[in-house]
């Protein structure tokens, strides 16, 4: 997978690409073709190339130097293609010629700043040679045409063609010969030009891809501050998570005068039940997991106080019915078949981090607590590393179980009401050892000031049912 494909599949991870200050287009063309990474190596290197640029950020002698840096990384244009054809050993026109010109001249710069600066995190190779055989007269400015440097006879044509137009007595098909004949020795500089930059085609393919990197590391590395992000460890057994949040949920809470809480959680081989009474949190849990594990996977800082990741070959998520609409499924069809291809996948040994959020919530309670149950037993058996949210009660299988702490009444103070009924209640974590979710619905909605006759009529169905249940 590519992080322009994580893009589409993770709630949030857009978010955190959009609010990366790449400089060029170059960069934000190859930051979508990153690949996944599956190895402790490749993430740890990434993590540390990341702690590194980080430091430099924050040392206020660099500054002046990486503004420059930052600088010369907006002039950067994509010249991949003609990068390609510098490969291929073909002739370059003019516009070519410029373009190689104008990005090795940045290349020339941002590499003496580095040098300078003694940053070797990132290196950007001599492109020197190239510049001097773009720039014979010297005068270091992007800007390119076949220069009368390059050869005494085009110098002494253009100066006879020059003199020849002024002439009204010259004739047109003198000047048309004349015209011919520079037109050929152009092409033949321009041949000569492109057969002495051949031998630089790994320089220069080398410095736009380290030109990329530069600029997506430094990005990355001011993610890191801005967000408050920190460097995970890698784990070889339980995923934790110290304090970790939503980045873009606590941004969209602090324009609103919010704050977002942040909450500690491990995830183990096996199966782990997250309960709590609806808008208690349980999606907004399972979506940042999601997007603190795909980061960890490209190589970023996640948002977290600290975190300690297991790696996984692939995060599997049902979260949500978008797509059955689309399909002209319902919404349990849809939803069972993404159960059942993570079965599948399970089931292959596939080494994956499955997240489902409220699992057969679409199906009558009966049916679907048996679903919840045997796919939390199955998963236990299987030693997947899983999360399923439910607000079911009775669920009897074998597997670690947390619940959302919920609604505090202690808390409220003041008139309740539904802009500020999230203020009261407790999104941390904890153990639960019960079969059964605390029945918050109700105190919730009398607090809202919901209509009494209704609310007491649903409390003798609910005691009726409660009954039933003993008997």
């Amino acid at each position: 997978m590519f992080l322009r494909s994580a893009i589409e599949e993770i709630n949030g991870f857009r978010f955190m690409i959009d609010k990366l200050e790449i400089q060029s287009g170059l960069a934000k063309r190859v930051l979508n073709t990153l690949p996944y990474l599956r190895t402790p190596e490749a993430i740890a290197q990434e993590l540390d190339k990341t702690e590194v640029m980080r430091n430099i950020l924050q040392t206020s002698e660099l500054t002046d130097t990486i503004t420059k840096i930052k600088v010369k990384l907006m002039q950067v244009k994509d010249i991949r293609g003609t990068a390609n054809r510098v490969t291929e050993s073909q002739i370059l026109d003019d516009i070519e010629l410029f373009e190689l010109k104008a990005f090795s001249l940045l290349v020339v710069e941002m590499r003496e700043l580095l040098l300078s600066a003694n940053i070797t995190v990132i290196t950007l190779p001599d492109l020197e040679p190239v510049v001097n055989m773009l720039d014979p007269e010297k005068m270091r400015i992007p800007h390119f045409y076949v220069y009368d440097a390059y050869s005494p006879e085009l110098a002494a044509l253009r100066t006879k063609m020059k003199t020849l137009k002024m002439d009204e007595k010259t004739e047109e098909r003198v000047l048309d010969q004349l015209q011919f004949e520079h037109t050929e020795l152009e092409d033949q500089i321009r041949e000569k030009l492109s057969k002495q930059i051949h031998p630089y085609k790994k320089e220069i393919n080398e410095a736009l891809v380290n030109t990329a990197t530069l600029d997506i590391l430094l990005a990355k590395a001011q993610q890191t501050i801005d967000m408050q992000l920190c460097k995970p460890e890698i784990s070889t057994s339980t995923t934790r998570y110290i304090k970790i949040f939503n980045p873009q949920v606590k941004e969209v809470l602090w324009q609103e005068g919010k704050k977002f809480q942040a909450i500690d959680i491990d995830i183990e081989q096996g199966a782990c039940l997250i309960t709590g009474a609806n808008m208690a949190g349980k999606s907004v849990i399972l979506k940042t997991v999601a997007l603190a594990q795909t980061l960890f996977q490209f190589g970023f800082y996640v948002p977290a106080e600290q975190a300690k990741i297991a790696l996984v070959d692939e995060i599997l998520l049902c979260i949500g019915d978008e797509q059955s609409e689309l399909s002209g499924l319902s919404s349990y069809a849809s939803e069972m078949l993404r159960v059942n291809a993570i079965v599948q996948d399970v089931k292959a040994g596939k080494n994956a981090l499955i997240l489902i959020d409220e699992l057969a919530r679409t199906t009558n309670p009966t049916e679907g607590k048996a679903i919840v149950n045997a796919m939390l037993d199955f998963l236990t058996d299987q030693g997947a590393r899983s999360l399923i949210t439910s607000h079911y009660s009775g669920i009897k299988a074998r597997c670690k179980k947390m619940r959302v702490k919920g609604f505090v009444k202690e808390h409220v103070q003041g008139q309740l009401t539904i802009n500020n009924i999230n203020e009261f209640i407790d999104y941390s974590l904890i153990e639960d050892t019960h079969d059964s979710v605390p029945q918050e619905a109700m105190r919730i909605a009398r607090i809202l000031g919901v209509d009494e006759e209704l609310l007491d009529k649903a409390e003798e169905f609910l005691d009726d049912e409660e009954k039933k249940n003993r008997n």
